[in-house]
C-alpha cells in the first residue's frame, strides 16, 4: 500500500512554503472590482478567470445546472428558469458559483478552452453583452451619510448603478434613493432592452440591517423583490441568482457578528436574542417570495465536496492506488467489526474512501459537520484552510500515512492551530493541548513533553506510529464545538466507536487505537470519559491533581516506599535461608551464622562489589563463611566482579541500572500520590465520591500491586560463589508478587540444578559418590567438624539446605559403604571406639553425629586394620555388582571391577567373580565371551549356564533386556524378566497386592526381586531383596510387603529387577504383571 506522499501531487506554492491559507478568503465583490478596474485584494486564482477555471474547479452537478440555466435564459431560452437560490446545506460551493458566473458573463466566448467542463461552447455569450450585477448583501449599507443626516442607502440603487453608471442612476434617482420600494417602470428603466446577469449574495444579512434600520424595511424589501422577480420571470435575457438561506441557517452560529452589524445599523446595543429576532423577522418577509419564484440548486453536495477540495489543493491524485489503499481499509474494518461503527464496514464507504482520497472521509466529516457549525471558522473557506495546512505540513515532515485523518493534523503548528483552535473560540483549551496531546508550547510544560508524547515513549508502537498522539489529537479536536452544552451535545466529543474509526488505520489498528484510549484514565490531564463519550475539560480532574502530588513528594518518601516493597520480595521466614534486608555494602551481610544467608541488596545501593561482599564481612575483616553468601540483586545497581565482565550482566536488552531506577521511581511517586488523594481528595479540590466516579479505587488497587510486582522482576539477579571457585550470576525469573515463594522456589531450584544445593531428598548413590571425591580430596579421612567449615567455607563446595543434611549423608553414605564412620576417644588409640562400616550393619539410629566422629574411605579403614578379616558380606558385594551392571548395561569384568572400586574401595577379585556367576545363575544379567559391541549372537551363561561358569577379566556381562533388544534372547527364552523404568512403574504400586495376590492361589516361584533406592518420606532410601522364594514364603510376607507399601515412595534413583524363570501362565501374579505390561503398550 503506497503513502499519499507518491499517488498525490500537492499545488506547486504548497509544496513551495509559499502557500497563504487566505486566499480561499474571497467574495463576489472582490471580483466584481476586479473587473471594475479597482484593487481586488484577493488571489489571481480568483481574477485570472483561465486559472479560476483550469486549476481550480470541479465541475460539480449544481455548478453544472446553475451555469447552464443562467446563460441559456440569458441567451434566450425561456424554458428555462430564470431565478436560481443558491442553497449550501453541505457547505461550500455557493461564492465558487457566482465567481464562475462574473466570469463567464464578462468574458464569455474567451472562455471556451476553459470552461468546457462546465458549460456548452454554444451557451457563451459575447465579450461584454451582459451587464453583470453583483451584489454583497453583507457589504451594502442600508444607509449614508450626507452632512449631519443619513441619507437611503437601497438595494434597486445600487443594482441601478452597476448597470448603466451614475447616468442611469440620474435618471432613476427619485425612486433609487428612496426606501419605498420601486415600481415596475423602474424594471423596465433599469433592465429594460439589456441581458442582464443579477446576483444577490448574502441576501438575508442585508435583510435583517434593513429591517433593523427602518420600520418598513422588510416590507419594502419584500415588495421589491416581488416585481423584480416577476418582471425576470416574465423577460428573457435577464437571470437572477440569489443565496438566501433560513433563519436557523443564516444567523445560528453568527448570532453574536448579527448582534454587532444591527447595533452599529441603529446606533445603540442590541443583545444577541434581540438580534435573532429581527433577522428571523426579516428573512421570514422575503422567504416566501423568493421560495415562490426561484429554483432551488446546491452547487455542491455531499459525495462531491471532497473532489471539490482536492482540485483545490492536489495536481494529480493517482486513482488506482486510491482504490488499492480503500480495500486495505475495508479488509480492516472487516477483521474489527464489533469495535466500529456500522457505517465502516458498508458497502459504499469503500466508493466514500476512493472518492475522497487522499482524505478519509471521517476528516471531512468533522470538518463540515462540527468545526463549520463554529461561527468564526467560515464554512467551507474554513475546511480549504486547514486541508492546505495539513497538506502542507505532511509533505514538509514527508509523514508516509495512507490517507490523511484529523489525527495527522500537526497542532504543533502555530498556523494550523490559530485556524482550529482559535477560530472555534477554543483558545482557553490551549493548556489541555500543550500538557495532554502535544502543542505550540509543550516545551514549556514541565518536562517538555506531553503525556501523549510519554505515553508514545513508555508503551512504542511497534511501526513507529505514535497511537496515544493521534488518538488523544482526535479526542481533543472533537472537544472543540459544542462545549456550551456539554454532553447534552451531539457535537461535543467521540464514542470509543468513533474514536476508533476516525483513528485507526491498517498500521494502526482499532486495538491498539483502544488501548491509547484506556491509557486517557490514567495518564491524561483534562482528556475525560463520560457516559460513553471522550472529551476535553478544563474542570479539576484527579489526574491533575495527581500531578501536582507527585511534584511535592520528595527522593526519601519515594525510596522509603521502594525498600518497603523489596522487603516484600522475600519473605523473612522462608525455611531455606535466613534473609537480610536493604544491603548496600559487605559489612551489612552477616557472618559465621552456620547457614546460607540470602541478601537483598537495596535498589538504591548504586554500585556493589560482589567480591568484597563474598570475601569481606567489612573493611579490613575477611569473612570466615564465604561459600554461604548468596546475593539478590535489582536490575537497579551496577554490579563489579573480576569474574563476569560488566557487559554479561547488563546485556544491550536490559535497561541501564539508571534508568530501571528512574522507572521505579517513576511508579513509586505515582503509588504514593494516589495514596495521598485518596486520604484526603478535598485537599486538591477532587470530591470524595469523584474518586469511585472514575474507578479510581481500582486503579489505586493495581498501582499498589504493580510496584511490587515491578519491584519483585527487578531481582532478577543472583550472585553466589560456584563449584569451581568463581563468583558467578544466574538470572531468576518471576512473574512478581508479594511474598517471595516463586522467587526462593527459583533460587532453590537453581541452586539444584546446579549442583550447587544438597537437599534432604538428595542422599543418592550418585551424589554421595560425588562427595566421597570432595571429602577425600587430600586425605583418606576427615572429622565431621571439618566437613561442617568446609560446607561453610570453601567456595567450591556446594551448601547444604540444612545442618541436618549432613547427618543424613554421613548414615546413607555408611550404609551403603561408601565410608565408615569412626571415633577415637584420645590420640594415645590406635583403634577406634566406635566404629561403623562394611560388615558392622547400617549405622544405628541412636549414634549422635554431633559428637568428635570422622569418617574415613573402607580401603583407608583396611589399611589401619580397623576391618581386618571383615570384608563385604557376598551379598553387597552382589549389590555393588549389580548397580554397576544396570548402570552400564553392557561392560567387561574389568570395568565393572573398577566402577565397584571406584564407588566402593576395592573388592578381592575372587569376590568379585563369585557375585558375577552368582547374578548370572539368578539370570538377572548374562555373561560371554567375545566385545561388547558385537551383533552376532554368542554363547550366554545364565541360569544352569552358568553353573560352572567362571568369569574372567575380558569377559562381556549384558543385562538380559539389552540382550532381547539384540535378538539374541525371546520372551519365551527369558521367563518372565522385568527391569528399567518400566519394572519400577510395574512393581512398586503392585507391592501392596503381593502377599493377597498370593493368598488368592499364586504360586510363581519369584527366583529375583530387587527393589532398589525406594524413598523413605523422612529421608533415607530402602532396599528390598528376595531370591529364591518359594510361593509360601512370599505368602509369609504378605503383611510386610503392604506396610513398606505404604510408607515408601518412588525416588529418582529407584530401580527394579523381577525374574520369573518358570512362569505359570494360570498364576494370578503373572496374570496381573502381563495384564499392567500390555495396558502400558
Amino acid at each position: 500500500m503506497k503513502s499519499i506522499l507518491s499517488a498525490c501531487t500537492p499545488r506547486q506554492d504548497i509544496l513551495a512554503g509559499a502557500f497563504n491559507p487566505e486566499i480561499f478568503t474571497a467574495s463576489i465583490s472582490a471580483v466584481l472590482n476586479h473587473y471594475a478596474g479597482r484593487g481586488s485584494g484577493v488571489h489571481e486564482m480568483y481574477t485570472d478567470a483561465e486559472q479560476f477555471f483550469g486549476e481550480c474547479t470541479y465541475p460539480t452537478d449544481g455548478l453544472k445546472t446553475v451555469l447552464s440555466e443562467v446563460f441559456a435564459r440569458i441567451g434566450g431560452d425561456n424554458s428555462v428558469p430564470a431565478i436560481h437560490r443558491l442553497e449550501t446545506a453541505f457547505g461550500g460551493g455557493k461564492t465558487h458559483t457566482l465567481i464562475a458566473c462574473t466570469h463567464i458573463g464578462h468574458r464569455g466566448r474567451e472562455l471556451a478552452a476553459v470552461t468546457g467542463d462546465v458549460l456548452s461552447p454554444g451557451l457563451l455569450p459575447e465579450a461584454g453583452q451582459v451587464r453583470v450585477v453583483g451584489i454583497a448583501g453583507d457589504e451594502l449599507p442600508v444607509h449614508k451619510p450626507k452632512g449631519a443626516k443619513l441619507i437611503p442607502y437601497t438595494l434597486w440603487g445600487e443594482i441601478a448603478y452597476q448597470i448603466g453608471g451614475e447616468a442611469l442612476y440620474r435618471q432613476v434617482e427619485d425612486e433609487a434613493a428612496s426606501y419605498a420600494a420601486p415600481a415596475r417602470a423602474y424594471m423596465d428603466a433599469v433592465f429594460g432592452g439589456r441581458k442582464v446577469l443579477l446576483m444577490i449574495d448574502e441576501l438575508a444579512q442585508y435583510a435583517a440591517r434593513l429591517a433593523a434600520a427602518r420600520d418598513d424595511g422588510s416590507t419594502q424589501l419584500q415588495a421589491f423583490l416581488m416585481t423584480l422577480l416577476g418582471y425576470a420571470r416574465t423577460h428573457s435575457g435577464m437571470a437572477v441568482i440569489l443565496t438566501l438561506a433560513s433563519a436557523t441557517d443564516a444567523f445560528a452560529n453568527q448570532t453574536r457578528l448579527l448582534s454587532r452589524l444591527l447595533s452599529d445599523v441603529i446606533g445603540k446595543k442590541i443583545d444577541e436574542t434581540q438580534a435573532l429576532g429581527i433577522g428571523q423577522v426579516a428573512i421570514s418577509s422575503v422567504a416566501s417570495v423568493v421560495a415562490r419564484d426561484a429554483t432551488a440548486v446546491v452547487p455542491v453536495q455531499a459525495a462531491e465536496i471532497s473532489r471539490v477540495l482536492a482540485r483545490r489543493l492536489f495536481t494529480r491524485i493517482d486513482t488506482a492506488v486510491a482504490q488499492d489503499t480503500a480495500a486495505a481499509y475495508a479488509a480492516m474494518y472487516r477483521k474489527n467489526t464489533s469495535l466500529l461503527p456500522d457505517e465502516a464496514t458498508r458497502a459504499d464507504f469503500v466508493d466514500r474512501m476512493v472518492s475522497h482520497y487522499p482524505f478519509h472521509p471521517t476528516l471531512i466529516d468533522f470538518l463540515n459537520n462540527k468545526l463549520s457549525t463554529s461561527e468564526n471558522f467560515q464554512g467551507t473557506r474554513g475546511v480549504l484552510r486547514v486541508l492546505s495546512l495539513a497538506v502542507r505540513n505532511i509533505w514538509k515532515e514527508q509523514a508516509e500515512i495512507p490517507m490523511i485523518h484529523a489525527c495527522h493534523l500537526n497542532l504543533k503548528d502555530a498556523r494550523t492551530v490559530n485556524e482550529i483552535v482559535s477560530r472555534t473560540g477554543s483558545g482557553d483549551l490551549l493548556p489541555i493541548l500543550n500538557a495532554d496531546i502535544g502543542g505550540p508550547d509543550t516545551e514549556g510544560v514541565e518536562g517538555g513533553r506531553s503525556n501523549a508524547e510519554l505515553a508514545d515513549e513508555r508503551n512504542p508502537h511497534p511501526a513507529g506510529w505514535p497511537m496515544y498522539q493521534f488518538t488523544w489529537k482526535t479526542v481533543f479536536l472533537h472537544s472543540l464545538v459544542g462545549r456550551g452544552q456539554g454532553l447534552q451535545s451531539n457535537l461535543f466529543g467521540l464514542s470509543e466507536q468513533d474514536a476508533l474509526f476516525h483513528v485507526a488505520f491498517p498500521e494502526l489498528t482499532p486495538p491498539q487505537v483502544a488501548e491509547a484510549l484506556k491509557e486517557i484514565g490514567n495518564a491524561a490531564f483534562y482528556l475525560r470519559f463520560h457516559q460513553g463519550r471522550y472529551y476535553a475539560s478544563l474542570d479539576p480532574s484527579i489526574n491533575i491533581a495527581l500531578a501536582k502530588i507527585r511534584r511535592t513528594l520528595s527522593q526519601n518518601e519515594i525510596d522509603q516506599l521502594l525498600a518497603a516493597s523489596a522487603r516484600k520480595v522475600v519473605r523473612p521466614d522462608v525455611q531455606t535461608f535466613p534473609v537480610v534486608y536493604d544491603v548496600s555494602a559487605p559489612e551489612h551481610i552477616p557472618d559465621k551464622k552456620g547457614r546460607p544467608v540470602l541478601s537483598i541488596v537495596s535498589l538504591a545501593a548504586g554500585e556493589l562489589d560482589v567480591d568484597e561482599c563474598v570475601t569481606t564481612a567489612g573493611p579490613n575483616t575477611p569473612r570466615i563463611e564465604q561459600n554461604l553468601v548468596f546475593l539478590l540483586v535489582p536490575h537497579t545497581v551496577h554490579t563489579r566482579s573480576r569474574d563476569v565482565k560488566q557487559e554479561t550482566v547488563f546485556p544491550k536488552t536490559a535497561s541501564p541500572p539508571e534508568k530501571a531506577m528512574a522507572q521505579l521511581r517513576d511508579l513509586a511517586r505515582t503509588v504514593l500520590a494516589m495514596r495521598k488523594l485518596q486520604q484526603n481528595p478535598e485537599n486538591y479540590a477532587i470530591r470524595p465520591e469523584k474518586l469511585d466516579d472514575e474507578d479510581f479505587r481500582e486503579r489505586f488497587h493495581k498501582g499498589e500491586l504493580s510496584i511490587v510486582t515491578a519491584v519483585t522482576q527487578s531481582y532478577a539477579n543472583l550472585w553466589f560463589p560456584s563449584a569451581d571457585g568463581h563468583i558467578v550470576r544466574k538470572e531468576i525469573r518471576t512473574a512478581g508478587g508479594e511474598g517471595g515463594a516463586p522467587v526462593i522456589e527459583q533460587i532453590r531450584q537453581t541452586l539444584i540444578d546446579d549442583g550447587e544445593l544438597i537437599t534432604t531428598d538428595q542422599g543418592t548413590q550418585s551424589v554421595l559418590m560425588n562427595l566421597r571425591k570432595l571429602f577425600f580430596k587430600r586425605n583418606d579421612t576427615v572429622t565431621l567438624s571439618r566437613l561442617r567449615e568446609n560446607f561453610c567455607r570453601l567456595r567450591s563446595w556446594p551448601i547444604l539446605e540444612a545442618p541436618v543434611v549432613l547427618d543424613q549423608l554421613v548414615r546413607n553414605g555408611v550404609n551403603r559403604g561408601i565410608w565408615c564412620l569412626f571415633r577415637i576417644e584420645d590420640e594415645t588409640s590406635t583403634t577406634p571406639a566406635e566404629f561403623y562400616g562394611q560388615g558392622t550393619g547400617e549405622l544405628p539410629f541412636d549414634v549422635d553425629l554431633s559428637g568428635d566422629y570422622a569418617i574415613v574411605t573402607p580401603e583407608g579403614a583396611r589399611k589401619r586394620g580397623w576391618t581386618a578379616g571383615k570384608g563385604p558380606d557376598a551379598t553387597r558385594i552382589r549389590d555393588w555388582v549389580w548397580e554397576a551392571i544396570t548402570q552400564d548395561r553392557v561392560a567387561t569384568v574389568s570395568e565393572i571391577a573398577e566402577k565397584v572400586a571406584a564407588y566402593h574401595g576395592d573388592v578381592p577379585p575372587k569376590d568379585l567373580h563369585d557375585a558375577v556367576s552368582k547374578l548370572a545363575q539368578e539370570k538377572r544379567c548374562m555373561a560371554y565371551k567375545g566385545t561388547k559391541e558385537q551383533t552376532e549372537k554368542p554363547e550366554l551363561f545364565t541360569g544352569t549356564q552358568a553353573t560352572f561358569y567362571m568369569p574372567v577379566p575380558e569377559d562381556v556381562v549384558i543385562t538380559p533386556k539389552t540382550a532381547a533388544e539384540r535378538g539374541w534372547i525371546s520372551k519365551k527364552e527369558s521367563g518372565l524378566q522385568l527391569s528399567g523404568k518400566k519394572a519400577v512403574e510395574i512393581l512398586v504400586p503392585l507391592l501392596r497386592r503381593i502377599g493377597s495376590l498370593y493368598q488368592r492361589g499364586a504360586k510363581s516361584t519369584i527366583d529375583a526381586l530387587d527393589l532398589v533406592d525406594l524413598a523413605l518420606p523422612k529421608g533415607g532410601t530402602l532396599r528390598i531383596s528376595l531370591v529364591d522364594v518359594p510361593p509360601e514364603s512370599v505368602r509369609e510376607l504378605g503383611e510386610f510387603f503392604e506396610v513398606a507399601a505404604g510408607i515408601v515412595q518412588i525416588g529418582d534413583q529407584t530401580e527394579a529387577y523381577l525374574d520369573v524363570q518358570a512362569p505359570d501362565e494360570t498364576c494370578p501374579l503373572v496374570q496381573e504383571i502381563q495384564k499392567q505390561i500390555k495396558k502400558g503398550r
